[in-house]
């Protein structure tokens, strides 16, 4: 994401208390056949990770997006002790990378098991920070269900909505080819312009490459209140985008536009893949496009 903000932002802050001892609670950072259970958020497959346990050895963990995306974490240990752990996070995103954040983790003896209390400091940027403390909770869920010996698969929804977190936050960056992953080749879509319906991924890069130029600085896509509808290996997805950029207005003001989009996934090769897009304007009754109408007035 384009940073919001050149300033430190707030810390992210997980706890969680599981029911096991707290050896167990502390080697789930520590063994990298139990990170790869939990250290990545719904849909998302760890695929690689290479831990070496020491002060100042490194430590990175590779794993694939439901949109057939490949992400990298990576760091270095700055301490380890039987209570604590602190190290560097650095994320890569293709051509993105984010800041090197410090992560604390302390590990507590309760009396219904261990407190493990997750701090994560040095983002400069609040929707950064926001995306993935979203996905440490989740992370904490998994762990939590490793921990007990019970890891099932995520449901084919969180597969979906995952896939849309990975895809609009690489829009919101302008990333041309993040933006293209989870759409599949042979996709149908219908667009704003003409001629209307385009057939292939190759004819619809074009397209969003001229929308992302068309937006001002910090855009940002989301989809408030995506619906997913899912039978086998099939997904249909509908809600209204959102848009934004800044300077979209003389006065500096953020520029919103709202439109309707409906989607239709299919599961191949183990991988959700878009195959079918219908996004549209609303429009004013006298038939123009109404680039700002929506929900919000």
């Amino acid at each position: 994401m384009t940073p919001r903000e050149t300033t430190s932002v707030a810390a992210i802050d997980v706890e969680r208390i599981f029911p096991v001892p707290l050896g167990p609670a502390r080697n789930a950072w520590l063994d990298p056949e139990a990170v790869r259970t939990w250290f990545a958020p719904h849909g998302y497959q760890v695929t690689a990770c290479t831990l070496d346990p020491r002060v100042g050895g490194t430590w990175r963990v590779d794993f694939l997006g439901p949109g057939g995306h490949v992400y990298t974490e990576h760091g270095s240990y700055l301490a380890i002790d039987e209570t604590r752990i602190v190290l560097t996070l650095t994320q890569v995103d293709g051509g993105f990378t984010g800041p090197e954040t410090t992560v604390t983790v302390r590990f507590t003896e309760v009396e219904d098991g261990t407190r493990v209390r997750m701090t994560q400091t040095g983002y400069t940027d609040s929707g950064h920070r926001d995306g993935n403390d979203e996905g440490w909770q989740e992370c904490f869920d998994l762990l939590g269900r490793s921990l007990a010996g019970d890891d099932p698969p995520p449901s084919a929804e969180a597969e979906i909505r995952a896939l849309f977190a990975e895809w609009l936050a690489a829009s919101s960056r302008k990333d041309i080819d993040g933006a293209m992953a989870p759409i599949a080749a042979d996709i149908l879509s219908y667009e704003h312009s003409a001629p209307l319906a385009y057939r292939g991924v190759e004819a619809i890069r074009p397209e969003c490459q001229a929308g992302f130029d068309k937006q001002g600085e910090d855009f940002r896509w989301e989809i408030p209140d995506l619906e997913v509808l899912v039978s086998g290996d099939l997904a249909v997805t509908w809600g209204l985008n959102r848009m934004s950029s800044a300077g979209g207005t003389p006065e500096g003001d953020r520029r919103v536009m709202w439109s309707r989009g409906t989607r239709v996934f299919a599961r191949r090769d183990g991988r959700w893949q878009m195959i079918h897009q219908h996004v549209s304007f609303p429009a004013a009754p006298d038939g123009t496009v109404a680039f700002d109408a929506g929900p919000e007035g």
